[in-house]
């Protein structure tokens, strides 16, 4: 089952702040891989934009469309 949601890391905790056309996206994981516009990410994952927090154990966050494929325990909160 598919869910759109974002991010992780490994060890340290890693954060990046990404401009897209809706806002900004701070994404906060363990560890973070990225694979051209694709950034994966690696438990305890936060996304957050505009309002919108997204909670995970592992996401893939495609930068150019801003499209999140979230993975385990998925929690999304509405402000």
């Amino acid at each position: 089952m598919k869910r759109v949601i974002l991010i992780t890391c490994v060890g340290v905790l890693a954060i990046a702040q990404t401009p897209v056309p809706h806002g900004t996206v701070l994404v906060q994981a363990l560890r973070q891989e990225r694979n051209g516009h694709v950034i994966h990410l690696t438990g305890n994952v936060t996304i957050e934009n505009d309002g919108v927090t997204l909670r995970a154990d592992q996401a893939d966050y495609n930068e150019e469309t801003a499209e999140i494929v979230a993975h385990g325990d998925v929690r999304v909160k509405l402000k």
